[in-house]
């Protein structure tokens, strides 16, 4: 009879430990410098909450039970922090100091550790840039709530154009998740307010030598587009105005081409091209070109798009829409035109 009820009970608790792993998530961790035995958890997907984990000398074992997938943040300090990605059945380690903390896992947790040691392996200064070209490559992981919230929102003067654009770029995936659905209206309100909707200067020298002048550009569309002869991807997209200029050589639009470049040399090899077929101008200032900084770039390539009076109509637009857009805004300005004359005659 004893040897019946033991093996029920080995049974039953080998049932309870199948189903444990079929839907439990289990985060183990050994941190060597944590300040505290406590360790915050912060919940950002699919809801937010908070929780706790009790450690033992830096070790924990945390688990729940995901529905879908969830993101949760570990909270060490004020500044630091990490992601965990959370499905079901899955077990995630955690392993070394704060500042270089090991994630082992699969999935998003995975990409995660790859995206955390790239950055720490990337000079401070570039990792902003890093941080870009990661979030528009993959705009459908989770990591990009982390590096959306870690190197654009939380800064002293954060770029509400380039967030905005960055938002766009994702899926509906991410863009449906609660965090970015109370950062987006935000940003919205926060981009019509932040910066200047006109440029109202431009400086900078043509391939000649000689100086733009900016005054007398009057009575055109104008695409203002930045690049930089040490960034090939801006470096493609100027051939990609070739077909552009074509599209629109009989109206009334300009290209003009702003480099960033700090290298004279490199800069005029670079725009010798026989596709150059509209205005390059350099000031030889890099990241600190005045509009560079004024309109708050922080990409390449990146552009804006003018009207006749050289307010900012739209940005970052190319291809067919650049041309549908712009043939549309001629259309229009022929329709009032001739409104005009007609209401004349009438006179």
């Amino acid at each position: 009879m004893r040897k019946t009820i033991y093996f029920l009970l080995f049974l039953a608790s080998l049932i309870t430990s199948c189903s444990k792993e079929k839907t439990d998530f289990i985060l183990k961790g050994q941190i060597s410098d944590l300040s505290s035995d406590t360790l915050l958890v912060y919940y950002q997907v699919p809801e937010f909450k908070l929780d706790t984990i009790i450690c033992q000398k830096g070790a924990f074992e945390y688990s729940m039970k995901p529905d879908t997938t969830t993101m949760f943040s570990l909270i060490f300090s004020a500044e630091e922090s990490l992601p965990i990605f959370a499905e079901k059945g899955q077990t995630v380690q955690v392993i070394g100091s704060t500042e270089a903390l090991e994630i082992k896992g699969e999935g998003e947790n995975k990409l995660m550790n790859e995206i955390l040691s790239l950055l720490r392996d990337t000079p401070k200064k570039d990792q902003k840039h890093i941080a870009d070209s990661l979030i528009r490559a993959n705009n459908q992981s989770f990591t990009n709530l982390y590096l959306i919230d870690k190197y654009y929102v939380n800064r002293k003067n954060p770029n509400y154009n380039h967030l905005k654009d960055l938002i766009e770029s994702q899926s509906g995936i991410i863009k449906d998740t609660p965090y970015m659905m109370l950062l987006q209206p935000k940003i919205e309100d926060l981009t019509n307010k932040s910066t200047p909707q006109s440029v109202h200067s431009l400086m900078g020298e043509d391939r000649q030598g000689k100086d733009i002048k900016w005054s007398e550009i009057r009575d055109k569309y104008i695409l203002i587009d930045f690049w930089a002869s040490w960034n090939p991807k801006s470096v493609v997209e100027q051939d990609s105005l070739v077909p552009v200029i074509k599209a629109l050589k009989k109206e009334k639009f300009l290209i003009c081409s702003v480099s960033l470049d700090v290298d004279k040399e490199a800069w005029l090899k670079s725009s010798d091209r026989d596709t150059t077929q509209w205005k390059q101008i350099c000031d030889f200032k890099g990241w600190n070109n005045s509009i560079v900084k004024n309109q708050n770039i922080e990409s390449l390539p990146s552009n804006l798009l003018l009207d006749k009076n050289k307010r900012i109509i739209a940005r970052d637009i190319r291809g067919t829409k650049l041309i549908d857009k712009v043939k549309e805004l001629i259309k229009k300005d022929k329709e009032r035109e001739k409104q005009k004359k007609s209401s004349k005659k009438k006179k």
